[in-house]
């Protein structure tokens, strides 16, 4: 049986996490130079990796998303939700592993 382990892959403090806006938010991690996608919503955090889970397209912001919850992939033109982490274009396809979902003054996301 293989275990799980975790690591931090992108954190952010107080400040970084207040001065998020509600909606979509991208992140580059400092350390690795990847990016993520954290989405505010009520005070609630989600976050994911940006990198579509069809063949690793990044996300970019949605031009007919009209009400900010959905990115685009710039490979193959999937749509996320990132408020649900829903596919919806190809509708019932699959969802995105979600990092974290906190509500907090900080932010640690957790990946493999």
């Amino acid at each position: 049986m293989t275990a799980h382990s975790s690591k931090t892959v992108l954190s952010l403090d107080s400040e970084a996490v207040l001065s998020l806006k509600d909606g979509i938010n991208f992140k580059k991690s400092p350390d690795d130079a990847k990016c993520y996608i954290i989405y505010k919503e009520n005070g609630e955090l989600k976050a994911c990796k940006n990198q579509c889970k069809h063949q690793g397209g990044l996300f970019i912001k949605d031009i007919e998303d009209l009400d900010g919850r959905t990115v685009r992939c710039t490979k193959h033109f999937w749509k996320l939700n990132v408020s649900t982490m829903q596919y919806v274009n190809p509708p019932d396809s699959f969802t995105q592993d979600e990092l974290g979902k906190l509500s907090c003054h900080f932010l640690n996301l957790k990946g493999y």
